[in-house]
């Protein structure tokens, strides 16, 4: 971001850069700058194009949802009193700028995402939008379609693989129906967790993927982000029991959840096709993040029976 796009950003809240900019690491889905003003060190965030104003506006919703709860940095208000700024045709946010001490542990990052959980209960946004998560109904059916429009060798070998992975583990679409949906943040992980030691902070970043969906699917996606796919069977077991031990010391996870959380998980991620396509919906050879995708989901699957057994014997 160059200094004329901040200043025409920073304008509509009524501030102005007192120094240079310093680009953030990240950006998968904008891009973010640390700017000093005359009312402290502030980020500022320009969306990609393809994040239409509705969906910016929506995160930022939630975002500021969090913030009055101490979950997430407060976000500014623009003069007209909108939390997003529209600069010709590309939309910008503007948060506090939180120097965050460390990293988040399994179980620090789960009792963080259960408070979260908790306080997205009251989350009611003032417009609709799309979510962006979004299961197909049947779970393979994006599959199916990528594979027959794709020549790719590997692309039809793993997706065949993912296929058959639905129809040994996989939730079906009445399954999948019935599964409560709930506000979730979307990429809980532990790079989007800031925690701060003076004062001691837990404060979530990127809500740009805010969606209704079964919250089970966030709670276990967060765990995998947290883990190494390295770890033994044993300490797999005793890290996930940990995790639900301080997720379930914030709020209870319905044994229903927990009895298929894991099962939900391995549906969503093999029927996902985003590592097969591009942004605009494109099919394309298989990338280097599909290959990643397919190495995870293999060391899932040999350890989805331990996951399960814990799971399901976690109690409140």
């Amino acid at each position: 971001m160059g200094a004329t796009e901040l200043s025409a950003c920073l304008h509509q809240y009524g501030l102005q850069a007192s120094g240079p900019a310093r680009l953030l690491p990240g950006g998968h889905v904008g891009q973010s700058a640390a700017v000093p003003t005359a009312h402290g060190l502030l980020v500022v965030k320009r969306y990609n194009r393809r994040f239409d104003p509705a969906r910016v506006q929506l995160a930022a919703q939630a975002h500021q949802h969090a913030a009055r709860a101490g979950l997430a940095p407060p976000l500014r208000l623009t003069r007209d009193g909108h939390w997003t700024a529209q600069v010709d045709d590309t939309t910008y946010t503007v948060a506090e700028y939180v120097d965050h001490a460390k990293q988040a542990g399994p179980a620090a990052f789960a009792s963080a995402l259960a408070a979260l959980h908790n306080h997205l209960e009251s989350f009611s946004p003032q417009s609709p939008c799309a979510d962006f998560l979004q299961l197909p109904d049947p779970p393979a059916a994006d599959l199916e379609r990528v594979r027959r429009q794709t020549d790719d060798a590997a692309s039809r070998e793993v997706i065949d693989w993912r296929i058959t992975i639905l129809a040994e583990f996989g939730l079906d679409a009445q399954s999948l129906a019935a599964v409560p949906r709930s506000w979730v943040h979307g990429d809980a992980r532990p790079d989007n967790l800031l925690i701060t030691r003076s004062p001691d902070r837990r404060l979530f970043i990127d809500f740009d993927q805010v969606s209704r969906f079964p919250r089970p699917y966030e709670i276990v996606r967060a765990f995998m982000a947290c883990i190494s796919p390295g770890l033994s069977a044993d300490l797999l077991v005793s890290t996930f029991r940990d995790y639900l031990h301080a997720y379930q010391a914030v709020t209870p996870i319905p044994a229903t959840d927990r009895a298929i959380m894991i099962d939900l998980y391995l549906t969503v991620q093999a029927s996902e096709t985003r590592t097969f396509t591009t942004p605009e919906g494109e099919i394309r050879g298989m990338p280097a993040f599909a290959r990643a995708r397919h190495e995870q989901l293999t060391w899932i699957i040999e350890h989805s029976g331990l996951l399960r057994g814990v799971a399901k014997e976690a109690q409140p």
